[in-house]
């Protein structure tokens, strides 16, 4: 009766502060947000450092409850941040450990409730309040360090090493970051970012976090209060371009799904970056801006945020380092210190510099290395044309994205998936204004056309119509591009809609269609002139598919470029062993004599949820709600190089747990190496 009474002050605050925003569409899925930030508290500081805690009220917009259940890695956990808005720069200045869930009321915060009758489980429409006492109690906080927030697992019971003292686990901010007296007009922002494991297998992670508005006074410990309204659905960085002008965002998603939200302003020669890591478990090892060559560049300056509380990451600041097309910061390599001062999830880092000349582009570099690739797939060989192919156009003009504009210019676009091209993956490609999409790396701003292949650059390219294009003369169409449907057959679309040929008022209609299948789609929808090349080239300029080269172009056709498969690859897992305590359950691959294989995850999908069995751990990489991985102990997730493993039972495997098992294997025959999935296996105990 204590917790309910304790909490039915956040109620009532929640009914009075929150921004309602009425539900659309709902998620498919169960989908948390923060609902609201109904109150804060502040504590006793401690060394010049003060502590603050933020209430948080929790919102199932989605159509499935969402698991809350205590004792289990089943349940909610809740991060607690603090920006700071000063001199045209946005900061994070604080950060907490996290609140994990244990019971979810059934109130209506968001939508009239669907009680679930269970406090396991937080119904579709409810919502449940935690008041910043309750988030802010020191015992029910855990680290970062243990959760992967792009799928949302975490082991359970969190890792709790001893604490004392008003200040630990709680969202900690240096005093002089907050005092109003050495702060003058700066503005501040709490942020809370729900992270759960149903929520993400079900693809709503990216709208989990929500901010409000703060004040703080000169009184002992900068008391802290709430002020305006909880902006849903709306991370902390999305306050700045709220709050000044000029700022734009990109938002940019690893391979494994998880997002970095770039936030950058330019003016009066000076240029200030704020990237935030959502939600990727891979972090950022790199921020990496290009500039035209010859540039140069004063005042280059680096902002993070301490971690504290015996989270083990370092906080070493990133190196900044100049070169003739670009400024880089980086941290310490994963290889060298996986402790390292990476930008991890639920942070957000500044870079900034003076310079006369704008910035090109950006780029960031992942930290932890990609786990093994589980997408089966054969590698590509070669591509084919299809001429006749059906006409294929997706007209996304109305609602695409904006393109490059100007002439001879380029921008570089995620893909929204991962394209296979000769052998690579890419999540991202340039657009040029000049007909052609080219990989990372390569020249986008070509504008005299040449037949395929040709090793002179670009190479690495998609040619939809290579020609001098100017979208940027008056009366000229736009450029524009859209990742349209849903996995695993995502479209990633650029159209040209009646650009002119450079120099003259001659409109070109052409699209170009990047399938998640490999496929390639060349249409023409409208044409004045064959000149052009039409076409796609390889990353060294040696092999190439040429449709046309200044010539045979014809107006609503398509050609449809596919990927010739090379070999695929299967092996068989032989499994032994009856999972008796203290023994080891065999696994071995076989295969062609001639093949290199080296299997390292074995995938494992047991009827009764994820298990950690004594000894083996466990990594779940968010396939469904019962498929996890098993390594051998002392072994990484990324090693890949076991030609056979033993898993060892520990205290035994239950009666009755059917284990589905298959290979992850690497093949050294394939084109830059390729990751493939053997033949299943199935180990009943």
């Amino acid at each position: 009766m204590k917790r309910l009474d304790f909490r039915s002050l956040a109620i009532a605050m929640t009914l009075v502060s929150a921004s309602v925003l009425p539900l659309t569409a709902q998620a498919v899925g169960p989908d948390v947000i923060v609902g609201a930030i109904p109150d804060v508290s502040t504590y006793t500081a401690v060394g010049g450092i003060n502590a603050y805690a933020v209430g948080t009220t929790s919102c199932n917009i989605g159509t499935q409850p969402l698991l809350w259940q205590a004792g289990t890695s089943d349940h909610p956990v809740i991060a607690q941040n603090l920006y700071r808005l000063a001199n045209g720069r946005l900061e994070m200045v604080g950060i907490s450990w996290l609140k994990h869930g244990f019971t979810a009321l059934a109130m209506n915060l968001c939508a009239p409730c669907q009680n679930p009758g269970t406090g396991a489980l937080l119904g579709v429409n409810c919502s449940d309040p935690y008041s910043s006492g309750l988030n802010g109690s020191q015992g029910g906080l855990g680290p970062r360090f243990e959760v992967n927030a792009t799928t949302g697992i975490f082991p359970y019971p969190f890792t709790s090493p001893a604490y004392s003292g008003s200040i630990a686990r709680r969202l900690q901010v240096l005093a002089t970051d907050v005092n109003p007296t050495s702060n003058p007009g700066a503005q501040y922002w709490v942020e809370g970012h729900y992270i759960a494991r149903d929520d993400a297998a079900a693809g709503n992670k990216h709208n989990n976090a929500s901010y409000r508005k703060v004040t703080f006074t000169t009184a002992a410990n900068n008391p802290m209060s709430v002020t305006g309204t909880t902006f849903q659905q709306q991370p902390g960085i999305m306050a700045w371009g709220a709050n000044d002008v000029g700022v734009t965002y990109t938002n940019w998603d690893d391979p494994q799904g998880g997002r970095f939200i770039v936030a950058e302003k330019h003016a009066a020669n000076h240029h200030e970056y704020a990237v935030q890591n959502l939600n990727s478990d891979r972090s950022a090892a790199s921020f990496t801006v290009n500039m035209p060559a010859g540039f140069a560049a004063t005042g280059v300056g680096f902002h993070d945020v301490f971690y504290h509380s015996g989270e083990p990451w370092d906080g070493t600041d990133w190196a900044s380092t100049t070169a003739g097309n670009g400024i880089q910061w980086a941290t310490t390599p994963y290889a060298t210190n996986p402790n390292a001062n990476a930008l991890r999830w639920g942070t957000m880092y500044n870079f900034r510099f003076d310079s006369a000349q704008m910035p090109t582009g950006w780029s960031i570099g992942l930290f932890k290395p990609a786990p093994c690739n589980t997408t089966p797939f054969t590698w590509t060989s070669g591509y084919a044309a299809v001429t006749g192919a059906p006409y294929t156009f997706e007209n996304i003009f109305a609602t695409g994205t904006a393109g490059p504009v100007g002439d001879d210019s380029a921008i570089t676009a995620n893909l929204g998936f991962s394209f296979q091209f000769y052998g690579s993956v890419y999540t991202q490609m340039q657009i040029s204004t000049n007909g052609y999409l080219a990989i990372p790396g390569q020249s986008g701003v070509v504008y005299q056309n040449t037949s395929l292949p040709n090793a002179a650059a670009p190479n690495g390219i998609v040619a939809g119509l290579w020609t001098d294009l100017n979208p940027g003369a008056a009366g000229s169409g736009q450029i524009r591009y859209q990742t349209t449907g849903v996995a695993p057959n995502r479209r990633f679309s650029v159209h040209y809609n009646g650009v002119y040929r450079f120099g003259t008022t001659q409109p070109e209609n052409f699209e170009i269609i990047l399938e998640e299948t490999g496929k390639i789609y060349l249409t023409c929808v409208a044409t004045t002139n064959s000149t052009g090349t039409r076409g796609i080239e390889n990353q060294t300029g040696t092999n190439a598919t040429l449709v046309s080269f200044n010539s045979g172009i014809v107006a609503n056709t398509t050609v449809r470029i596919d990927p010739q498969a090379g070999t695929p690859y299967s092996a068989g897992l032989t499994v032994t062993g009856n999972g008796a305590p203290n023994s080891v359950i065999n696994i071995s691959l076989l295969g062609a004599a001639t093949t290199q294989f080296a299997p390292c995850i074995l995938a494992v999908d047991s009827s009764g949820g994820p298990v950690t069995f004594p000894g083996v751990g466990t990594f779940n990489l968010g396939f469904s709600p019962n498929m996890f991985f098993l390594a051998p102990p002392g072994s990484a997730l990324d090693g890949c190089r076991f030609w056979g493993m033993s898993i060892p039972t520990g205290g035994g495997i239950p009666p009755g747990l059917t284990l589905y098992l298959q290979g992850v294997v690497f093949d050294a025959a394939a084109p830059n190496g390729q990751f493939h999935i053997s033949t299943p296996a199935t180990f009943n105990s």
